[in-house]
């Protein structure tokens, strides 16, 4: 595409497109089980963290669909379509994502630059080492919340049937992390870290430390930490 369809593209654009916007909440119409964050496109852990995209998913209708249109003939992402109930991961290929900075402006980014989208509230994380999808829902439970996925590996001493293969064979490995969203941080999911977590609430830690009993019981308290600490989300 040369120069002038490009500034074409993104002149129209700047006339007729804008961001959706929704401020990070705990209720969302009916729901009070859910975390909603401002939909859009992080490009670092700290805008992400503190709920602040960098860029915002553009707004196309009748008006401007041509503009939607010559991005993805050019296989640029300008939406992810997901229902709101949508549980599992995305695979997203292209290799460049479109949206519109905080003065409305459009922007084109390479996808590999792209931390975290957020779409209809729901947050992923870019992984592309992650088995099938390169983009793992956080599951949102709270302050502290979870990312689970399976991480691509080989192994050189793969072994069926009693037989040493001589190249190297892919295989997974399952990764079980927190999201700290008061410390600002994606930390191992260990008993270690969660009892941390705990301690900044030494009431529910003396509660725990009375029990102690199990690992199961640790996260009846983590889940109750979660419940005590409500999101502070600017």
């Amino acid at each position: 595409m040369n120069r002038f369809v490009f500034y074409t593209i993104f002149c129209c654009a700047y006339i007729f497109g804008f961001a959706k916007s929704s401020s990070a909440q705990w209720v969302k119409e009916d729901d009070t089980t859910r975390i909603w964050l401002d939909d859009g496109i992080y490009l670092s852990d700290s805008s992400f963290f503190k709920n602040s995209p960098e860029l915002s998913w553009a707004v196309f209708d009748e008006e401007n669909w041509r503009v939607k249109d010559s991005l993805e003939r050019r296989r640029v992402l300008v939406e992810v379509g997901v229902n709101d109930y949508y549980k599992g991961n995305l695979r997203i290929t292209m290799r460049e994502v479109y949206g519109l900075d905080t003065a409305l402006n459009p922007s084109l980014i390479e996808r590999r630059k792209v931390f975290a989208i957020v779409v209809l509230g729901t947050p992923y994380i870019q992984i592309n080492e992650a088995e099938n999808e390169n983009f793992v829902k956080i599951t949102m439970q709270g302050v502290v919340s979870y990312l689970q996925y399976y991480r691509k590996v080989v192994d050189p001493f793969s072994v069926t049937s009693g037989t040493f293969y001589n190249e190297p064979r892919p295989t997974t490995e399952f990764i079980d992390m927190l999201v700290d969203f008061e410390n600002e941080e994606i930390i191992k999911k260990t008993k270690k870290n969660l009892e941390a977590i705990l301690m900044r609430d030494k009431e529910l830690f003396a509660a725990y430390e009375a029990e102690k009993t199990s690992y199961a019981n640790l996260m009846k308290y983590i889940n109750q930490y979660n419940k005590k600490h409500q999101f502070d989300l600017e």
